[in-house]
């Protein structure tokens, strides 16, 4: 079997240097707030061209985190097409979500807002870069602009570490960004994690506060504990050693699934202006389960992203249901939840079975 993950190769390149430094840190007996964890705030905050930086103990506390940050609760909008962690942490905190439709890229598509919403009641909008594509940060900004006032705009940027839209790399292009390290991400840890990353100083303060339970500001308001261990923060910066050698391995892997694929099947590809980061390959096809069922069979393991819209889920029908012609509203995010397949992307799998997956996806069309 072509496992969809490769997290056990990758730690099986990796052994010596992750048990190096593991073993480093844990003989110095500081496992919280050490070195590690500023050299490797600081490493991202760099890359990413930001101010602060913030580690996490993952990429939803740290929405919560940011959501908590805006001073006047009220609507949240966010895309019709995510992981549930988006509308969860919208609903954690005392704000409101609303929904946009995605456009083909399954990226958020702010024209798509409902008409009768009082656009002056965004508190935030928050866009997610589906699949490690990015927004059109430009257009972005432009709508924003005729909000009435100002939002705080979130980049939940969970999937396209890595990422750049003309130039600009993912982890800027907001307000505040954040970042997932999860075990399935493009650039991941062996547990959880994330960073939020921000340019601005006042917000910097509050998010200094809430991931240590309000230690920093002398408990003038409450926080939680959401941090990475030294360990993790240290492993992490052995593996930002290799990113680049491995989106460069995942770029080529896409492109040849690209080269040989793209005149049998829809392929989800990079948005205009975008360098996308591949942290998944997504195809469309409106038979996906003979599809998953045909590549199963020949020992390919695929995953849905997602099978449901966020609009399709029991915890946000309190704001769906009294939205008419509920189709008509989100209907792109609808088909692409019915027709999406991803396919194995990751820098440890060989040319033979890069090749394998792309003749057998070839072969169900034959």
């Amino acid at each position: 079997m072509i496992p969809f993950y490769g997290v056990k190769r990758q730690y099986e390149n990796l052994r010596e240097d992750i048990l190096e430094i593991t073993d480093a840190v844990l003989s110095t007996g500081r496992v919280l707030d050490g070195s590690y964890t500023t050299a490797f705030e600081n490493a991202i905050a760099l890359r990413c061209d930001r101010k602060f930086a913030f580690a996490v103990n993952s990429c939803t506390q740290g929405i919560i985190m940011s959501l908590q940050s805006i001073e006047e609760p009220g609507k949240v909008v966010i895309p019709a097409v995510s992981f549930a962690a988006t509308v969860n942490s919208v609903m954690m905190t005392e704000h409101t979500p609303e929904f946009c439709d995605v456009d083909a890229y399954g990226i958020m598509d702010l024209q798509s807002m409902p008409t009768s919403l009082n656009q002056s009641d965004i508190s935030a909008v928050m866009y997610v870069n589906l699949y490690g594509n990015t927004i059109d940060y430009d257009k972005l900004r432009l709508h924003t602009e005729f909000f009435g006032q100002n939002p705080v705009i979130i980049e939940d940027a969970a999937q396209s570490f890595g990422a750049r839209y003309k130039g600009i790399p993912s982890g800027k292009m907001g307000d505040i960004s954040v970042l997932s390290f999860d075990p399935t991400k493009n650039f991941n840890n062996y547990g959880s994690g994330g960073m939020i990353l921000t340019d601005d100083s006042q917000i910097a303060e509050a998010l200094r506060d809430f991931r240590d339970n309000g230690k920093h500001g002398g408990h003038m308001w409450p926080g939680t504990n959401s941090k990475m261990s030294e360990v993790d923060c240290a492993q992490m910066l052995v593996k930002l050693q290799y990113f680049n050698e491995w989106q460069e391995r995942r770029t080529s892997i896409a492109n040849y699934y690209i080269e040989q694929l793209q005149s049998y099947i829809d392929i989800i590809g990079a948005s205009e202006h975008v360098e996308h980061a591949w942290h998944k390959f997504v195809v469309r096809h409106e038979n996906r389960t003979r599809l998953q069922h045909h590549l199963s069979l020949h020992n390919i393991e695929t995953k849905i992203h997602y099978d449901k819209a966020l609009t399709d889920l029991e915890v946000s029908s309190q704001y769906v249901n009294s939205l008419p012609r509920h189709g008509h509203y989100f209907y792109n995010a609808e088909e692409l939840c019915k027709s999406t397949l991803s396919l194995p992307i990751y820098p440890e799998l060989t040319d033979g079975e890069v090749e394998h997956i792309a003749q057998t996806v070839k072969e169900f069309f034959w």
